[in-house]
């Protein structure tokens, strides 16, 4: 592969995820990796996945989709009958399950379930019933089979001198790592680590300014200057989905100014160069 593009944490935000893959074009041997949580937050998740999807099917062998916490939860929903989701359409889902109904659908299954008298046996019933909505309904039939077939797949993407994870890995475990890195922790530590290892992290899941403790990094992509390079741009907020990009025949990052789409900041581990507020690197 020539070029690796990296994007994460798109939560729902459609417009923002469009505003970057805009500034895209995959040559037949570039790579994009999406790096997981593309529901919930925003109100447009059902597209954001339909999006995902018809772009991997646009580019075969080109996309790498990787699962988020988010997205588990979301896929958990779907296809498991735990008693803990019983409530998953009506608090941290609700956003992402109303994304897959227009307001007429919505108001109709408000109307079906509105026969109970406990409250809480309404709610109950309104999370199956949007839950027994999307899973009956040919309408969403492909995207089902393609979330499916998403939570079979590995939850990393690793190259000769980099992994692509939603959270993080088990840098303790060293070499070890693949096994030695509980599936939990793949989508969901917290907090991230910095500092060096033995191959380029590049993961989401916590703000960039969080990580940094710099809110200049709010909507940007931070690296620790060691190993790590964070890319949640905290879209909900800042509507940026920043996008990590690799050349791999001369080993050099940039992220894109989505401003006006240059690929203008590179990173560099010798040299360092500022711009406004931002960081740029020339990896050697």
């Amino acid at each position: 592969m020539k070029t690796i593009y990296a994007m994460s944490d798109i939560h729902g935000c459609y417009d923002a995820m469009m505003n970057s893959l805009k500034y895209i074009h995959l040559e037949p041997s570039d790579v994009i990796v999406f790096i997981g949580d593309y529901v919930d937050g925003g109100s447009e998740s059902f597209k954001v996945l339909k999006e995902i999807m018809n772009f991997e099917k646009s580019y075969p062998n080109q996309v790498v989709v990787l699962l988020g916490n988010h997205d588990e939860w979301l896929v958990d929903w779907l296809f498991s009958n735990k008693e803990m989701n019983d409530f998953h359409a009506l608090k941290i889902g609700y956003e992402t399950v109303m994304s897959f109904f227009n307001e007429f659908e919505i108001q109709n299954i408000i109307n079906e379930t509105k026969n109970s008298d406990a409250f809480s046996a309404d709610l109950v019933e309104l999370n199956n019933v949007l839950h027994q909505k999307i899973m009956q309904s040919e309408k969403y039939k492909e995207l089902l089979s393609w979330l499916r077939e998403k939570t079979k797949e590995k939850r990393y993407f690793e190259t000769e001198t980099q992994i692509f994870v939603h959270a993080g890995i088990d840098e303790d475990a060293e070499d070890f790592w693949k096994v030695g890195t509980p599936d939990y922790v793949f989508t969901g530590k917290y907090p991230a680590t910095k500092g060096k290892f033995y191959k380029d992290i590049i993961s989401g899941h916590v703000y960039s300014e969080e990580v940094a403790c710099d809110e200049s990094y709010f909507g940007s992509i931070y690296w620790d200057e060691k190993s790590h390079y964070f890319i949640d741009g905290h879209t909900t907020k800042s509507n940026i989905v920043p996008v990590l990009r690799y050349d791999t025949e001369i080993s050099k990052y940039s992220f894109l100014n989505t401003s006006n789409g240059d690929w203008e900041i590179s990173f560099s581990k010798s040299e360092i160069m500022v711009i406004g507020k931002l960081v740029f690197l020339n990896q050697k």
